[in-house]
């Protein structure tokens, strides 16, 4: 079986023998080229996409919730845990978030 080694050598001798040795050198500095280009957009677009991650994370803040809650904590605590899983507050008691939040939650885990 050929080895790996045994076709780096064999490509080697195969573009010499396609390109001329006066070229050679030309299309490794071609390829160098190229590498570094690719290399350079790469970084750009994984910066770019830490960038836009980073602004949607901030915009995914809790959402405020239409219903005026209590001053107690506790009722303003289950008003947003329901608002941010989407969960409609406006005109229910908080026996029945808490209902909603639980099976939403149960419902999701399984």
């Amino acid at each position: 079986m050929i080895g790996t080694t045994e076709m780096i050598v064999i490509g080697i001798v195969a573009i010499v023998l396609l390109f001329g040795a006066a070229k050679v050198p030309q299309l490794a500095k071609s390829f160098g080229q190229a590498m570094g280009e690719f290399k350079k957009a790469k970084r750009e677009a994984e910066l770019d996409l830490k960038k836009f991650e980073e602004s949607v994370g901030e915009e995914e803040a809790i959402p405020k919730t239409k219903a005026k809650p209590k001053a107690k904590t506790a009722d303003l605590n289950i008003r947003e845990v329901a608002a941010y899983l989407g969960i409609d507050t406006e005109g229910k008691t908080d026996e029945e978030l808490e209902a909603e939040v639980k099976a939403k939650v149960e419902s999701s885990s399984k």
